[in-house]
């Protein structure tokens, strides 16, 4: 191999992991912006995308119509992605990264959960797409307490306590914030 065929590889192999990582990203923000023509170009036409053992969607349509089903149930999303990695072989690939996901219920509670996508990826005209991704160790907490976003308070008193009350309003408790309560012993 020659210095100019070896830098030429090279230079491929370092533009694939840029796009694979720039795919896991335009996942998150196709699912968490509703943005259906981002969310269907990161898929592959005939894509697995598997949420559990018995959720099961493949090609873009079913794809497509779970997201959308997702966007119906939770009228917020929030994914978080991390920990990708991927093993990049000419114009197919695998990766797993984690993800934690905030996701609003329908009566303005909070969910956090997550897990581990595995994935496939395949290179097609030029273009890095999920052949299937594959959701394992997934988990969930128990729902929040209701909120209609971030509250912002400009005095750091008036912050603290609504810090406070939603700790009250979250297990009943009051006069302490979270982090009050996390450093106090026997605070549960």
């Amino acid at each position: 191999m020659t210095a100019l065929e070896d830098l030429t590889a090279r230079l491929d192999r370092v533009e694939a992991e840029l796009a694979l990582h720039r795919l896991a990203h335009d996942y998150c923000i196709g699912a968490d912006h509703r943005d259906p023509v981002r969310w269907e170009t990161i898929w592959t036409p005939d894509a697995v995308w598997e949420t559990g053992p018995d959720r099961i969607f493949t090609g873009i349509d079913a794809i497509r119509a779970a997201v959308e089903q997702q966007w119906k149930t939770f009228p917020i999303m929030q994914h978080a992605t991390t920990n990708h990695t991927v093993e990049i072989h000419r114009d197919s690939a695998t990766g797993r990264s984690d993800v934690v996901v905030l996701a609003q219920l329908p009566d303005h509670r909070w969910s956090v959960g997550g897990g581990t996508y595995e994935d496939e990826y395949r290179r097609e005209a030029g273009t890095w797409r999920i052949a299937r991704r594959r959701v394992t160790r997934p988990f969930d907490l128990a729902p929040m307490a209701p909120s209609d976003g971030p509250v912002h308070a400009e005095d750091p008193d008036e912050a603290h306590a609504l810090v406070v009350r939603q700790r009250h309003a979250v297990d009943g408790r009051p006069g302490q914030s979270l982090l009050q309560s996390a450093a106090t012993p026997d605070s549960r």
